[in-house]
C-alpha cells in the first residue's frame, strides 16, 4: 500500500497500523512543512532513517525522549548494522531490551538513577529464570553483584529508592512485589512484539 502526502504528515494516520512493505511520499513545499513532517515521524515512531544520494543510511532519533532512549535506539541500530544478518537470538534479544525499556517507562522509574539500571538486568535475568525469584537475596542479587560492584543489600537499597522515586507506583516499595509485576509485564511485551517468551 503506497501513501501519498502533501504538506506536513496527518496526525490521524499517526496511529495507523503499518503494513512491512507500506512506504510514503512526503512533499513538501517550505522549510516549515519539511519540520513539521520530520516533527510529526519523530513524535510517532521516536527515529527516522533518511538515505543520502550514496545510499549511506542517517538516522535522526527524537532526544525529546530522554538520553537513556536515545543511547538504546542507537544501540539497538548498531547491533543490526554492526553484526550483519539477524539470527534468532539476537532478534530475540532485541525485542527483549526494548520490550525492558517500556516497562521501566511504564512503571516510571527515573532513568538516571543506578537503581533502574540494577532493574533493567534484573529483569534480563528473571525473564530468563522467574524461578530467581524465591530468594532473591542468595540467587538473584549475587548473579548482578560483580556487574555493579555491590554487596546484595546495596543493590536491595539502590532499587528500593528508584521505586521510592517512581511517577506511577504511587507508594508501592516492596522490591519483589514490583520486580514480579515488571518481569510478568516484560514477558507480555515480548510475546506482543516476538511472538513468544
Amino acid at each position: 500500500m503506497t501513501r501519498y502526502k502533501t504538506g506536513y504528515y496527518e496526525r490521524k494516520n499517526r496511529y495507523s497500523s503499518r503494513q512491512e512493505d507500506e512506504f510514503g511520499f512526503f512533499i513538501v513545499c517550505d522549510d516549515q512543512a519539511i519540520l513539521r513532517c520530520v516533527n510529526a515521524m519523530l513524535l510517532s515512531s521516536g527515529m527516522v532513517g533518511l538515505s543520502d544520494k550514496e545510499g549511506k543510511m542517517h538516522y535522526m532519533i527524537d532526544g525529546r525522549r530522554g538520553g537513556n532512549y536515545v543511547l538504546s535506539q542507537i544501540k539497538k541500530k548498531a547491533l543490526v548494522l554492526r553484526e550483519g544478518p539477524m539470527t534468532e537470538e539476537r532478534y530475540e534479544e532485541i525485542f527483549l531490551s526494548s520490550a525492558i525499556d517500556t516497562v521501566i517507562e511504564e512503571f516510571g522509574l527515573p532513568p538516571t538513577l543506578i537503581g533502574t539500571t540494577i532493574v533493567r538486568s534484573l529483569l534480563h535475568h528473571l525473564y530468563r529464570d522467574p524461578g530467581l525469584m524465591k530468594c532473591a537475596s542468595k540467587s538473584l542479587y549475587p548473579l548482578i553483584e560483580r556487574e555493579f560492584h555491590m554487596m546484595p543489600a546495596q543493590i536491595e537499597r539502590n532499587v528500593r529508592y528508584a521505586i521510592k522515586k517512581s511517577t506511577k507506583l504511587q507508594g508501592e516499595t516492596r522490591v519483589l512485589t514490583v520486580l514480579k509485576s515488571m518481569t510478568d509485564r516484560t514477558i507480555e511485551e515480548v510475546i506482543c512484539r516476538y511472538g513468544r517468551t
